[in-house]
């Protein structure tokens, strides 16, 4: 008996020596498949619109845009040969922009992008290096029509309890003339505060708007919109500043919701 158990004693001390030096073999990875970031020619391009002709200006992606507004055309396609025809005009960059004056207010605009480029034959063996897209957007009135007109059902980031919020376009707080720009701000702080439209400057195109002065005066000299948007996606994103009193802690928020019908 004694024998049978040292045996069986040497055999697991055996066993356990074998497979404590046993290598463990790595596993090949798998090999990156160098067509899966590789797409094919695209003559695919976004419309982005300025409040007005600077490099400063506030700048949004869009489809529609404002009479009287900067709009930038740009190509996705790097590295190409571009052909855009704008109406009677033909470009040749990867970037073209155009200004639409009241002229063409409510009328629809096609836009026209031809690319062609070397193809990737390797990932796509039928791809001619040739594609075209035509796009058509909306010019508005600058003064009428305006996304960001009404209210929005807000919360701040990172918060479920929401508020009603109000941009309002005020016509009467100054003529059309002095630039169509000025709007109420209700309930900015969420106790329902409101910044008026006599005291409120902002610079605007057809899906944003943020403050035009960095220091308004009287009523509103503590209140600045960063920034306000309606996306493509019709999210609405707001970020503003503002001091309960000038001696107060500057607060900082940003809401994010949607526009109530």
């Amino acid at each position: 008996m004694k024998t049978l158990i040292k045996l069986l004693l040497l055999a697991s001390v055996f066993l356990l020596v074998l497979f404590s030096c046993k290598k463990e073999q790595l596993e090949i990875g798998k090999a990156e498949d160098p067509c899966d970031c590789a797409s094919e020619v695209s003559a695919d391009f976004e419309i982005w619109e300025r409040a007005f002709n600077s490099s400063l200006a506030l700048e949004t992606k869009t489809d529609h845009v404002l009479s009287g507004k900067r709009v930038d055309f740009r190509a996705v396609e790097d590295d190409a040969e571009y052909t855009w025809y704008i109406g009677a005009d033909v470009e040749s960059d990867k970037e073209v922009y155009k200004t639409f004056d009241s002229q063409w207010t409510n009328q629809t605009i096609p836009i026209t992008l031809v690319v062609k480029k070397e193809p990737n034959k390797v990932c796509f063996p039928n791809d001619d290096g040739y594609d075209s897209i035509t796009k058509t957007f909306n010019i508005y009135d600058r003064c009428s029509t305006h996304l960001l007109d009404g209210e929005f059902k807000v919360a701040l980031e990172n918060s479920t309890d929401s508020v009603i919020m109000g941009l309002y376009y005020d016509e009467n707080a100054y003529p059309p003339e002095m630039g169509c720009s000025f709007y109420d701000v209700v309930n900015y702080d969420g106790n329902g505060s409101t910044c008026s439209a006599y005291y409120h400057d902002v610079e605007r195109n057809y899906r944003g708007l943020r403050t035009y002065n960095s220091t308004p005066f009287d009523s509103c000299k503590n209140v600045t919109i960063d920034f306000a948007e309606i996306n493509l996606e019709n999210e609405f994103v707001l970020k503003l500043r503002y001091h309960d009193d000038i001696s107060e802690p500057l607060f900082s928020k940003s809401y994010f919701g949607r526009k109530l019908p």
